[in-house]
C-alpha cells in the first residue's frame, strides 16, 4: 500500500482508483460502495482518494464518465450496416457486464445524468440521423425514438441475460448470444426503409 504523504499527480494511481471504484460501485451500488475498500483495492490511502476525487459523488461521476470515454472509443469500430451495428453493440454490452451494472446503478441511485453522458447520447443520436439520411434507417420514426429502440434492443438483453435467455428458451450463454444476434438481424430489416 502506498504510504501517506504529499500526493503527486499520478495518472496511474488515478486509473487504479477509478478501476477499483468501478468494481465497487458495480458490485455494491452507490450506497454500498465504501471509500476505504476502494482505497485498499487501489493500493493507496483514503486521503489520496479524496485528494484526486473530492467526495464519493465526484468519484462515482468519474467512474461513469470513464465508461463513456471507453464507449466513445468503441464507436470508431462501429460497422456500416444497421444489422452489423446492432449485433456489434449487443456484443459489446454482453462483453462488458461491469459497464452495464454501472449504468443500472446510476439509474437506481436516482442521479441526474451528467453532461458528458448526455453528450454521448447526442452523438449516438447523430449517428441515427446519419443512418436515416443515407437511407439505412427508416425515416417515418422520429430519430430519438429510434435511438431508444436501438438502446433497448442492444442493452436490455445484456442487462437481464437470464430473463432474456429464458424467454428465448436458450439458457446457455453462447446459444443466447447467437439467438439474439440472429434476431437483431431480422429486426434490422424491419427498421430499414421499406421494412415491415
Amino acid at each position: 500500500m502506498r504510504r501517506p504523504g504529499r500526493p503527486t499527480d499520478a495518472p496511474e494511481l488515478k486509473r487504479q482508483i477509478i478501476d477499483a471504484a468501478a468494481e465497487a460501485f458495480s458490485q455494491s451500488g452507490y450506497d454500498g460502495a465504501r471509500i476505504e475498500r476502494i482505497a485498499k483495492q487501489a493500493g493507496c490511502t483514503r486521503a489520496l482518494v479524496y485528494f484526486y476525487f473530492k467526495d464519493k459523488p465526484a468519484l462515482f461521476e468519474a467512474v461513469l464518465n470513464d465508461t463513456v470515454e471507453r464507449r466513445t472509443a468503441q464507436m470508431e469500430a462501429l460497422p456500416a450496416s444497421l444489422a452489423d451495428g446492432l449485433v456489434y453493440w449487443f456484443g459489446m454490452n454482453m462483453a462488458e457486464p461491469r459497464r452495464i451494472r454501472l449504468v443500472m446503478q446510476e439509474a437506481l441511485a436516482g442521479r441526474t445524468m451528467a453532461s458528458k453522458r448526455a453528450t454521448y447520447l447526442e452523438e449516438q443520436l447523430k449517428i441515427v440521423q446519419l443512418f436515416q439520411h443515407h437511407g439505412l434507417l427508416r425515416r417515418d420514426i422520429e430519430p430519438r425514438k429510434l435511438l431508444l429502440i436501438v438502446l433497448a434492443l442492444t442493452s436490455f438483453p445484456a442487462c437481464l441475460p437470464a430473463v432474456s435467455g429464458a424467454v428465448l428458451g436458450t439458457a446457455e450463454r453462447d446459444a443466447f448470444i447467437a439467438e439474439w444476434s440472429a434476431c437483431l438481424r431480422q429486426v434490422a430489416r424491419i427498421l430499414s426503409p421499406g421494412g415491415s
